[in-house]
């Protein structure tokens, strides 16, 4: 069996789940406030990057992608720690140019590698959830071809929803498509926003105020879920806690004792999502 890695992208959030593996890396995304530039989490954590966000209301960050020469690097050093494969998990690419990034390395890179690189359409929680699933066939003994399938397989098989307090970073970024629609009153609502099979951002509902905002992204994921055997959730905010427990509250008074994962947004993520998101999603792992 060969030797295998996993190279994440710290958008998964996973610096902030209690889990180690001595075959992870992660590939730091950089986020830019004024004329600072920031490795994500290494240099600037969720809980410091959003305190500047709520002391300075006209911050405008913004996040950058990492250098394919920091990839390359850390291929070489996978391979000189005698790994033999590796596994790619990035942000959507509809989201980031980093999987395109990956890819340039991937071809570029002049070892014996075997780089198997995966666009996971998600973000957040839910795109390392998919590494944390690569993680574990791999400790359980799955070849690379069958980690990549499963990941290809089950990256759409799940719904993500997020409520956004303030929608003015997501403009100023450029990041949610089909905007038109919310720009004018986007101070005035808290919409709840999908990531959609393709891997885009997209406008589900326009609401009013975070309390019915974050009651009706309940009761949608709910509808979502009486179509599945099994799941596991995933729970992200970019501190708000109070709107996290809420949400959990609710899809726990259905299923008690559910399973699930939970992160706050990363920094890099946070210069678009801005303070006050909270999120969740479901994978169906119902074994059909």
């Amino acid at each position: 069996m060969n030797k295998i890695a996993v190279i994440s992208t710290s958008t998964g959030s996973l610096d902030y789940v209690n889990e180690t593996f001595e075959n992870l890396r992660i590939l730091r995304m950089k986020i830019i406030l004024n004329d600072e530039t920031f490795n994500d989490f290494i240099d600037i954590t969720a809980s410091e990057f959003y305190r500047r966000l709520s002391n300075d209301k006209t911050l405008v960050p913004s996040s950058s992608m990492p250098a394919i020469g920091e990839f390359l690097i850390m291929l070489e050093e996978l391979e000189e720690e005698g790994y033999e494969e590796v596994i790619v998990t990035t942000i959507s690419s509809e989201l980031s140019g980093t999987y395109n990034v990956c890819l340039m390395g991937k071809n570029q890179y002049q070892g014996n590698l075997k780089i198997h690189v995966v666009d996971t359409l998600n973000a957040a929680i839910t795109e390392g959830y998919l590494t944390l699933s690569a993680l574990h066939m791999i400790q359980e003994g799955h070849s690379s071809a069958e980690i990549v399938k499963f990941l290809n397989d089950i990256k759409i098989k799940r719904k993500q929803y997020f409520m956004v307090d303030n929608l003015r970073l997501f403009v100023a970024n450029g990041r949610l498509t089909g905007a038109a629609g919310f720009i004018g009153s986007m101070f005035k609502i808290k919409p709840i926003l999908e990531v959609n099979n393709d891997g885009k951002i997209v406008p589900v509902e326009k609401i009013r105020t975070q309390k019915k905002s974050l009651e009706r992204m309940c009761e949608i994921i709910l509808a979502d879920l009486e179509q599945v055997e099994e799941f596991i959730m995933t729970y992200i905010s970019s501190d708000n806690l109070e709107g996290i427990e809420f949400v959990k509250s609710k899809i726990n008074e259905v299923y008690p004792n559910h399973k699930f994962i939970e992160a706050p947004i990363t920094p890099v993520i946070g210069c678009h999502t801005g303070v006050g998101t909270v999120g969740v999603a479901f994978f169906d792992t119902s074994k059909k």
